[in-house]
């Protein structure tokens, strides 16, 4: 659904940020139906993820030989009923579902977040000071972004093996360099602004230059990009479990829960097609919800959301 226009009497260069309140936001995602389908669909994982041991019917490690794979729909040998099937031990798919997004997501946001602290914090400083430092960090960021990083995960994890820890510090290794590179352009872009000179003529520190007036201004579009690197990395995560490199067994994992059901494809379809799904709409659900916060916070664009 395209965005509200401006009222006739509304002229972009009229409207002012300081109109726009936590209620405004709200009602202008009520207004993007599909923006709201993958806002109530993130709300809804991360409450099953939160609550998985109220949520899920079966425990996601118990097995169960008499019930292997039992397609959707079904009830067991013990009268338990099976939303989603089973697997080729008799655990119950639905359960796994739960709990593997728990890992996921977890390692999304924990990857995403670490390396957002670390880029950032590097960037800012880097295009605040400039100089020698600039130079070093940004030849750093170059070196590093050449690299193929899912080659160099594997190469890593193979090396350290796999699991929750190790993957999450992968993540962190090789995805800090992103956010550094925007937030050194945007600091750039912010240290010749009028109020930065301002905070320097008054005699404010550095830090608190950087932290309190330059990142406050600049935090749209570090925010667009850490949703899109959260997509990305829970994409990274069920690869490399997919491949045996991520989390291990028994833990449930969707790309570990995909490996396992290939095998039986054609004659347990419901396997790999669920967790793919799982996949599927998390990360086009988190790709919408960036480019929604990408255009309320774009200031040629936001006009139209709140006019």
């Amino acid at each position: 659904m395209a965005p509200p226009t401006a009222m006739p009497n509304q002229e972009p260069s009229q409207f002012t940020d300081s109109r726009v309140t936590s209620r405004d936001y709200f009602w202008a995602m009520c207004r993007d139906k599909v923006t709201l389908a993958a806002f109530v669909f993130l709300a809804l994982l991360v409450a099953f993820t939160v609550g998985a041991e109220f949520l899920a019917p079966h425990q996601p490690t118990g097995l169960n030989l008499r019930d292997r794979m039992l397609p959707p729909g079904s009830t067991g040998s013990s009268g338990a009923y099976h939303f989603l099937g089973t697997d080729e031990l008799g655990r119950d798919l639905f359960s796994r579902l739960i709990y593997g997004a728990r890992i996921s997501i977890s390692v999304g946001l924990l990857g995403a977040f670490v390396s957002c602290v670390v880029g950032v914090v590097t960037g800012l400083t880097a295009g605040y000071f400039g100089g020698l430092y600039e130079d070093v960090i940004m030849r750093l960021v170059d070196g590093m972004l050449s690299l193929p990083s899912l080659l160099v995960a594997l190469f890593v994890l193979f090396v350290l093996g796999g699991g929750y820890t190790n993957l999450i510090l992968v993540f962190c290794v090789l995805h800090w360099m992103v956010f550094c590179r925007l937030s050194r352009g945007l600091a750039l872009d912010a240290r010749s602004s009028t109020y930065v000179q301002a905070a320097k003529a008054f005699g404010a520190p550095s830090g608190r230059i950087i932290f309190r007036h330059i990142l406050p201004n600049v935090m749209a579009p570090i925010i667009v990009l850490l949703t899109l690197e959260i997509a990305i990395l829970i994409l990274s995560e069920a690869s490399l479990s997919f491949l045996g490199f991520g989390v291990q067994p028994p833990d449930p994992s969707w790309g570990l829960m995909i490996a396992d059901g290939r095998e039986h494809i054609r004659s347990a379809w419901w396997l790999a097609t669920f967790p793919g799904l799982a996949i599927f709409l998390t990360a086009l659900s988190l790709n919408l919800v960036a480019n929604w916060v990408r255009a309320v916070t774009d200031p040629v664009q936001r006009w139209r959301w709140f006019s």
